[in-house]
């Protein structure tokens, strides 16, 4: 197997597109399954049309986040591709578009479309529109579909933060509202692990009413009330940065806890969270703080390390609250990950809005948190 990675800043689609593929390819040769990152500023359809004539019959599965992860951080603007060859893997992909329209069948439909030869394990990448409320729905169906036996990773989709419209992308072409999947398997030893470095603080607190991002109740309380009280009764105006510094987190039987992003108060004391959040779950205000996070971004890279001794390539979802939380210090995070991967594994990423991953078994749809691929 072969890896390439290659990115550009260039101002110009094609060309940056380009210029990205080029420089993965000299490493990698023609390859099975190709990841494209990019961001918005650009038209994407032109940056797909001039990668596809560069990669031959390979696959392709990619999506539009908030910046790209490089070796040399991350890229507000630019293209990042990833190429993947090799005797004896296989890649499918299936570009499901308007999942928010009956998310839990257009889940079951994605997972039949994978599974349309029969192969009953491998690896699942995945990559929603990141701004729809549902993609919890969208996983159960494909899970449901699919089951255990296959190994999923991946993260939303988004912008640079201004929330209007996301891209996703097969060699089917651009969907935004979509789902951009692919299906690797073979001869490819991929590894994957995620996490957060948040913990819980306090006592817990019962989701009472909610509709799926909305929370209006804690404890049967308006829940801007508790949250406030929780923090110190800090006034509204504070919360999107209390919130930020202090996410949701809603603990399993095994002790992980999903996290869920408050981001805006309204009127009424409710609470809107970057996704949804279940209704009836008992949760916990969380904290964290760099060395936290990093420690834990540094402990995942480790851990797929292990099962990958020698990788050819690494990818990295990350949530681009944590970027931004972080600040200059979230290339220390990266640079914890790179120190465990192996620092000369060509690594490529995007700044996700929301994450996909499994603490075990089945795969859910996380907040501020960093998954992390290697293989």
């Amino acid at each position: 197997m072969k890896a390439g990675i290659g990115y550009s800043q260039k101002e110009d689609a094609k060309e940056a597109g380009i210029e990205a593929v080029k420089s993965a390819l000299k490493i990698s040769g023609e390859p099975v399954i190709t990841f494209l990152f990019t961001t918005e500023g650009y038209n994407q359809k032109d940056i797909l049309s001039v990668i596809l004539k560069e990669i031959g019959s390979s696959r392709l599965v990619g999506a539009c986040g908030g910046g790209i992860i490089t070796t040399e951080g991350v890229l507000r603007k630019g293209v990042g591709v990833c190429t993947i060859s090799g005797k004896g893997i296989r890649a499918l992909t299936k570009l499901q578009e308007n999942i928010n329209i009956d998310p839990y069948k257009k889940g079951i439909e994605v997972g039949k479309s994978l599974l349309r030869e029969n192969a009953r394990k491998g690896n699942i990448f995945l990559f929603p529109d990141g701004f729809i409320s549902n993609i919890s729905k969208v996983l159960r169906g494909l899970y449901n579909a699919m089951g255990s036996e296959f190994n999923y990773v991946g993260g939303g989709t988004g912008d640079n933060l201004r929330f209007l419209k996301t891209y996703q992308f097969t060699e089917e072409g651009v969907a935004s509202n979509g789902l951009s999947a692919a299906f690797i398997r073979g001869k490819i030893n991929i590894h994957t692990a995620i996490g957060h470095g948040w913990e819980p603080e306090g006592y817990p607190m019962l989701i009472t009413k909610v509709k799926g991002k909305r929370v209006y109740e804690f404890d049967g309380k308006p829940a801007f009330d508790v949250y406030s009280k929780r923090l110190g009764r800090i006034e509204i105006d504070k919360f999107p940065e209390y919130g930020m510094r202090n996410p949701f987190g809603i603990p399993n039987v095994a002790g992980n806890f999903l996290i869920r992003d408050p981001i805006k108060v309204n009127q009424d004391m409710s609470i809107d969270f970057v996704t949804e959040v279940p209704k009836n779950a008992i949760g916990y205000i969380m904290k964290g703080s760099n060395k936290t996070l990093i420690q834990k971004a540094k402990s995942l890279a480790c851990a797929v390390k292990e099962q990958v001794k020698k990788p050819h390539f690494c990818l990295i979802f990350d949530c681009i609250s944590r970027y931004l939380l972080m600040g200059d210090n979230f290339n220390r995070e990266l640079n914890a990950i790179r120190k465990c991967i192996g620092e000369d594994v060509p690594t490529l990423g995007f700044l996700t809005f929301g994450e996909i991953g499994a603490f075990r078994d089945v795969p859910l749809f996380h907040n501020k948190t960093t998954s992390i691929v290697a293989g």
